[in-house]
């Protein structure tokens, strides 16, 4: 039977009423929610599964959550996969507004599937536990037909568990969710935060230059040396060097391994390795005997490894400490340690006296005795072992440059017109490149005005009242007396004729009467039908004259001179004098020398007494204090009556002092021999140029590279350090081992590393697409660590090719892959890792292979 037609069951009015009393409630109830829908990337043909899906939009809307108490759902579920989370939640949102906002702005879109309405599979960002929830259903008909018509949606929604989904909606607080909400991807104790599987790439980091110093250590171990590589070994053995002398430094190796029964042992398990060397981590101090050294480990493998060290003599590298660890290492770099070189030569500059305000030039460099080193037990004098001339540097002066300053005086206005008579210098400034320039005030102009009244109905001229009489008038001013606004105009205008000082250029007077010298001829008069004053005016410029000055600048740079070019003209009070700034000091003012050597020996005859510590009878040139002494003919260590050690101490006049009285001889004349061949000393410096502005002594260096020495080629052992570098997976180098500390060093290498060859560039941010330049695999980045250089990424689309160059497309950051980590994350929950080595106990690879050698 058909419904009574005369009661309605619902108008359109009444339900859109309902329909905005629902949304009004929302709006006063619910909380802002994100609507992400998803879109399907990739299906599987055959039974439909959804390989990848992107969600890359958030569209915010209010909803009302129907959960009164908490989460719904199953909540932890522990299973033998791990703990699950199934907390859900119901949420409430208006059809109106899904369908009036949500669906215009997805419809259309390419890979939705559905737009008229909410779908399962879509994802709600909840805002208030700042999680994702995944729609598992969507109950469309609650409350059922309520005047005919629906209302609301109501959404089902299980935490969402990301797998490889694409999430970029350019909301930071929804995409952070990929992180864990942590902007590295890790917690404070370290533990990864982020959602689903990643893959572990380590990248070459940019490219940056590494640096190390290093000490000199006496009594250090030189080097180790393998006698029997031993074998067996299941881990690389601790190596153990007997402990050094009191007060020194017990030294430390670590050993390098060589695995493979094929390769140098006869173990029957190839994992097992033998001593390939022994590399120093610290070269200890203090020995004066050949240390023992021993192997050890912890699981009690391996056996038969011998080896000895060697110690340095005199001194050796110690421990190398990196400055600077560098990056975008590849290979490991090459380390190289600077030739052994002796001290080298120092000097004392001395400056001109007295110091002036300007600063003055350096006279001389005294050359300085050192203290007592190898082969020199008597101190060095001007460095030894050079082998030519070396070079020498003044530092610059210091502090900044000051700007010459100068004043001047005036002649009698009364008699030049206001003129400079004279520039003084109060200071001539301080370095001085170039001749600066000169700027003297200009005098100013000063224009005459005055004042008439009127007699009668004319110009009184005795009532003229000068404000100014002006200044440095070459010419009389033109004279003019107007009246203006309401005045009456005159029957006859008024006429004055001025006249001016001829030296000083002022106004003196003003005459309205032809019988005045200067107005004759002129139509002078004093008018006629006045009736208030007029005004009076002059017009004509003043010609005032700035004076003008130049200077000179001697030759350490200070300003010399100071000349009147133009004296000017119109100056009524004394003008500022200003003189350009200096340039600053720079190589014009350093001062420059050379040096002069002793490359050879002095030797020369004398006579000494037994006992006596004095050489007579000697021509002294050349000697120096400090030099060895010995026979210069026919010496020998077995045949010699001068003690090893001996030293000049003084030098008279043909007289030499040595530190040791001679043995077994009565009295001899001989050639002795001063200094060492071929060893050659800083004798002097010539100052072929003093600078200028130096207010304190600078700083002399004299060159002491190994280029300038010849001590390597000259001394018997002297030798060169090696190392080797060890760098990290970040491409970063940890440490530099010692393979051989060198021999006789005086003074500390200087340490080269070979610089990086890395093309890398820049930094990877969050979310953004990285594409190889080789195989064209994308993917998406997950975190990046500069730091260790590693980068988590994830949706990856192939295999990426380890040494391509990877490049993000946000960023525009470029670098080379070194390494991709295949190794399967170990599960917290599941334990992975100990199954596995619990699992490997059960079978026993540590003899050999259980199941027989192939």
């Amino acid at each position: 039977m058909a419904l009574n037609p005369f009661f309605t069951q619902g108008t359109s009015s009444e339900q859109n009423l309902v329909q905005s009393l629902i949304n009004e409630q929302l709006r006063m109830y619910g909380v802002d929610i994100y609507y992400i829908p998803r879109k399907y990337m990739t299906e599987n043909t055959v039974i439909r599964e959804v390989v990848q899906s992107k969600f890359d939009s958030a569209l915010p809307i209010e909803a009302y959550v129907d959960n009164y108490d908490a989460y719904s759902g199953a909540g932890d579920v522990l299973s033998k996969f791990g703990i699950e989370s199934k907390d859900e939640v119901r949420l409430i949102i208006s059809r109106e507004r899904y369908e009036d906002y949500i669906t215009p702005l997805i419809q259309g879109q390419a890979n939705i599937k559905l737009s008229t309405r909410p779908k399962g599979g879509d994802l709600i960002w909840f805002p208030l536990d700042d999680r994702l929830y995944e729609i598992k259903d969507i109950e469309y008909a609650k409350p059922y037909y309520q005047l005919q018509n629906l209302y609301v949606y109501e959404l089902y929604c299980e935490l969402f568990r990301y797998q490889d989904e694409v999430i970029d909606t350019g909301i930071e607080d929804i995409d952070n969710e990929l992180l864990g909400d942590e902007t590295d991807g890790l917690t404070d104790d370290g533990i990864s935060t982020i959602q689903g599987y990643t893959q572990t790439l380590t990248m070459v980091g940019n490219a940056v230059s590494a640096s190390a110093i290093s000490g000199i250590v006496v009594g250090g171990i030189r080097k180790f040396t393998i006698t029997n590589r031993g074998g067996g070994y299941g881990m690389i053995p601790a190596v153990q060097v007997s402990s050094a002398p009191v007060g020194g430094v017990t030294a430390v190796g670590i050993a390098s391994m060589i695995g493979g029964i094929n390769v140098c042992n006869l173990n029957s398990n190839p994992r097992l390795q033998s001593v390939q060397r022994v590399d120093v981590i610290n070269a200890g101090s203090g020995y004066t005997t050949s240390p023992s050294v021993t192997f050890s480990t912890t699981d009690n493998t391996g056996s038969g490894a011998i080896a000895s060290a060697s110690l340095t003599e005199i001194g050796g590298v110690g421990i190398v400490t990196l400055s600077n660890s560098g990056g975008g290492f590849v290979e490991s770099p090459v380390v190289t340690f600077s030739r052994p070189k002796h001290v080298g030569a120092a000097a004392t500059a001395i400056l001109d006296s007295p110091i002036v305000g300007g600063g003055v030039s350096v006279t001389s460099a005294t050359i300085s005795i050192g203290t007592s080193a190898y082969l020199f037990p008597g101190g060095t004098s001007g460095g030894v072992f050079y082998k030519k001339a070396p070079a020498i540097i003044f530092d610059l002066p210091t502090g900044t440059g000051n700007s010459a300053e100068a004043t001047a005086t005036l002649d009698d206005i009364n008699l030049t017109g206001g003129t400079v008579e004279t520039l003084g210098l109060t200071t001539g400034g301080k370095f001085y490149t170039s001749t600066p320039t000169v700027s003297i005030s200009h005098p100013g102009f000063s224009f005459a005005s005055a004042t008439i009244g009127i007699a009668g109905s004319s110009v009184s001229p005795g009532s003229i009242a000068f404000s100014t009489t002006g200044r440095a008038y070459t010419t009389a001013p033109t004279v003019a007396i107007s009246t203006s606004g309401v005045m009456d105009a005159p029957t006859q205008v008024a006429i004055g004729i001025a006249t001016i000082h001829p030296i000083t250029g002022i106004v003196t007077s003003i005459s309205f009467s032809t019988s005045d010298s200067w107005a004759t001829g002129t139509g002078a008069t004093i008018g006629a039908g006045y009736t208030v004053a007029p005004s009076i005016s002059f017009s004509g410029s003043p010609s005032p004259v700035q004076a003008t000055a130049s200077v000179t600048v001697s030759i350490a740079g200070t300003v010399s001179t100071i000349s009147i070019g133009n004296s000017g003209f119109g100056y009524n009070s004394v003008p500022t004098v200003s003189i350009g700034a200096p340039g600053g000091a720079n190589e014009a003012f350093r001062a420059l020398g050379i040096t002069t050597i002793r490359f050879n020996s002095v030797k020369t005859q004398g006579t000494i007494g037994i006992g006596s510590t004095t050489i007579a009878g000697i021509t002294t040139t050349n000697i120096l204090v400090g030099d060895r002494v010995r026979l210069g003919i026919g010496y020998s260590d077995l045949y010699n009556f001068i003690p090893a050690n001996t030293f000049v101490t003084s030098i008279g006049s043909s007289t030499v002092s040595i530190n040791q009285a001679l043995t077994n001889v009565g009295i001899a004349t001989s050639v002795f021999e001063f200094g060492i061949d071929k060893c050659g000393i800083v004798t002097g410096i010539a100052v072929t140029y003093g600078g200028g502005g130096y207010l304190s002594p600078p700083v002399v260096s004299i060159s002491n590279t190994v280029g300038d020495k010849n001590y390597i080629d000259q001394v018997v052992g002297v030798a060169s350090a090696t190392g080797l570098s060890v760098i990290s997976a970040a491409g970063t180098i940890t440490s530099i081992n010692v393979t051989d500390s060198g021999n006789k060093y005086i003074l500390p290498p200087d340490i080269t590393i070979s610089e990086p060859f890395s093309t890398s560039s820049g930094q990877f941010v969050f979310n953004e697409i990285i594409t190889g330049s080789t195989t064209g695999v994308t993917a998406r980045v997950r975190s990046w660590n500069s730091t260790t250089n590693v980068l988590e990424i994830a949706n990856v689309s192939g295999s990426f090719s380890v040494g391509e160059t990877l490049t993000g497309s946000t960023s525009g950051a470029t670098k080379t892959l070194r390494t991709i980590d295949k190794t399967i994350d170990n599960d917290p929950f599941a334990d992975n890792f100990n199954i596995e080595s619990a699992a490997d106990s059960i079978l026993d690879f540590s003899e050999q292979n259980p199941f027989g050698m192939p």
